[in-house]
């Protein structure tokens, strides 16, 4: 997949990097939005819509806001990368609009979901939800999926042989996406090992979606190398209770430029205070949604 020409073009995009959400100027544009301690993801090209996760069930109204700041009425395709409750859980409230009813006019309409299939799917009511609200409209993909439309094409990449008793992290579907000329990779909770392998099968990218929100499961010295000078996003929720990002993992990251929707240990005298000290000027902690314009 394509990759911007030179990282100084990178960085002179990365320097419009936070800005407040309110702005909706930009067509061509990844939005994080700040579902605290959870995903979600806006890929925007123009009138083109493509939203990865859904974030927790408390973190709907903060998407649907997202959607509406940034125009978007519709949504072509939604990708849940794994079934767990902070990845699915705020879909179906999302899709009822403000109302909070589906099968009303405000309904969010989106015309196709795909997930990693029903597989060793968990028992959840926030997992029989989504299905409830998905229908027939979900498809379940694997290794070798594409999705391409406008400037945004995405692939399902490679990560590695599956044991039958994997848990659902290690089941989820990592992503290689590219906007414009910007390519990003999106492992989901995926372990170090997976994200590896999805890193060598994506190619080189210019954003790199850490896993697991910064736990320090999700990364190692072979992640590191095959991300190569990538501008890291760390999603994860103010005060969360596994004191995401860990220190190590921004220590791992090196002097790359990381961007952290929320963090549990900013105050020191906070639940996770060796966090505070472990941050450097390369972190950008951000009160809001982190939004990435990408030129065409």
């Amino acid at each position: 997949m394509p990759r911007l020409p030179s990282l100084l073009l990178l960085l002179g995009l990365l320097t419009l990097l936070v800005r407040p959400t309110s702005a909706a100027d930009l067509a061509r544009e990844f939005t994080w939005i700040d579902v605290g301690q959870g995903s979600a993801l806006l890929v925007r090209d123009a009138d083109i819509a493509v939203m990865i996760d859904a974030g927790p069930p408390a973190s709907a109204e903060a998407i649907i806001a997202a959607l509406d700041r940034a125009g978007v009425t519709r949504v072509d395709l939604w990708i849940l990368t794994h079934h767990d409750a902070d990845h699915i859980g705020g879909l179906a409230r999302a899709l009822a609009g403000h109302d909070g009813r589906l099968g009303t006019d405000d309904d969010l309409e989106v015309d196709a979901f795909w997930d990693r299939g029903l597989e060793a799917a968990p028992s959840t009511g926030v997992f029989a939800s989504y299905r409830a609200a998905v229908g027939d409209r979900r498809a379940g993909v694997g290794p070798g999926a594409t999705w391409s439309k406008g400037q945004v094409e995405i692939a399902v990449v490679d990560t590695g042989p599956l044991a039958p008793d994997a848990p659902e992290n290690h089941r989820g579907l990592a992503l290689c996406v590219t906007l414009g000329r910007a390519t990003l990779l999106a492992p989901g909770d995926l372990p170090a090992q997976r994200v590896a392998a999805a890193a060598l099968a994506c190619g080189p990218v210019d954003l790199f979606w850490v896993a697991h929100h910064g736990g320090r499961d999700g990364i190692s010295a072979e992640v590191v190398t095959a991300i190569g000078a990538a501008t890291a996003v760390i999603s994860a929720g103010m005060d969360n209770p596994y004191c995401h990002p860990d220190p190590a993992v921004l220590a791992r990251l090196g002097g790359r430029r990381v961007l952290i929707t929320g963090a549990a240990g900013i105050d020191p005298e906070g639940a996770c205070p060796p966090l505070a000290p472990a941050l450097g000027p390369e972190h950008v902690v951000v009160g809001d949604s982190v939004v990435v314009p990408v030129d065409p």
